[in-house]
């Protein structure tokens, strides 16, 4: 039994021989070669000649307010140009990517501004909201050009990355309530969605939704598309709840309280500990379920490591698997 195989009974809503984490099971990579998001320090344009600057306060680049590039959406077809999937370097940017994934680990690539989050990134947020409200017509069209575009770039991940999963970014949620409403989702983005995921599986690969934010009143929309896996699946959703009810038909990655917990610099180690354990028994004891989180802080990313693998190392060696030194794997 591999790392790869162990966490593909995970994303097919089994019971793997122990729990698969991010840091030790997955490679997971961007595409080097396709300029998605600006991800420099200062400021910088993307694929589509965003402007972005990084606020240090934040620690991530945040587009440029005022240089919106789509400033009417009924004119999308005259003021955006979708780049050309076939002009990117995607051998040297492959091989670049991939050069210390090891291929007995489950593999990911990573996609940033899903049709969502490209609209706003164009528009700004608040045209972007207006447009999905007064131009549902203008904004599907773009969705489903944009959709096409993507569709090439997985075509193409899938012929150089040859990963297991591919993970698209499209947050729909806020803290505590959705930033579109739910009906305005399923008429405009989902059947886009529901597209790529259709394109994906036919790859052979994996369909990873990341959504940060409440998405559960379009949760059960997101398992009739057929995402194979939810992530980050926050605290704020009632994650325990939805896996009971979901849990053989999507496989949950997260479900932590982050905010409150592993990114709280008031929390003490102990508050983290008991924070992956109370995740690791609600959603994984019964398998579908792999331990993904991002931890922005280096010290709170130890402590999570160490309580995860002290639930899966003694599994790991019942199943014959060598645990690795996973004190060395942060630094």
């Amino acid at each position: 039994m591999t790392y790869r195989e162990n966490t593909i009974i995970a994303y097919r809503h089994g019971m793997p021989l122990w729990t698969p984490n991010v840091i030790v099971d997955c490679n997971v990579t961007l595409q080097s070669s396709v300029n998605e998001r600006y991800e420099g320090q200062t400021s910088g344009s993307d694929e589509f000649g965003v402007q972005y600057t990084f606020i240090p306060q934040v620690g991530a680049p945040i587009v440029t307010p005022g240089t919106e590039i789509l400033t009417d959406i009924s004119a999308w077809k005259k003021q955006i140009r979708f780049p050309d999937v076939d002009s990117y370097d995607w051998e040297a940017g492959s091989s670049r990517d991939t050069a210390n994934w090891d291929r007995e680990k489950f593999s990911v690539v990573q996609l940033f501004n899903g049709p969502f989050e490209r609209l706003h990134a164009l528009m700004g947020f608040e045209n972007a909201l207006i447009a999905l409200l007064e131009y549902p017509s203008d904004v599907f069209e773009f969705f489903e050009a944009f959709t096409e575009y993507r569709i090439k770039m997985y075509k193409k991940i899938a012929q150089y990355y040859k990963p297991d999963s591919i993970m698209v970014f499209d947050d729909y949620g806020a803290d505590h309530s959705m930033l579109l409403s739910p009906d305005c989702w399923r008429t405009l983005i989902k059947p886009h969605i529901k597209k790529a995921i259709d394109t994906v599986h036919d790859l052979g690969i994996f369909y990873t939704l990341h959504s940060c934010g409440f998405i559960r009143p379009i949760f059960k929309d997101i398992v009739e598309m057929g995402a194979d896996a939810i992530h980050p699946m926050q605290y704020v959703n009632d994650a325990p709840a939805l896996k009971k009810e979901y849990g053989r038909h999507i496989t949950f990655t997260g479900g932590f309280d982050n905010i409150g917990i592993l990114d709280n610099p008031g929390a003490e180690p102990e508050d983290i500990r008991k924070e992956v354990r109370r995740v690791l028994q609600e959603l994984a004891a019964d398998g579908s379920y792999v331990a993904w989180q991002t931890v922005l802080s280096k010290e709170a990313r130890k402590i999570f490591l160490d309580e995860i693998m002290q639930h899966s190392a003694p599994k790991m060696t019942t199943a014959g698997i060598e645990p690795p030194d996973w004190t060395t794997l942060i630094q």
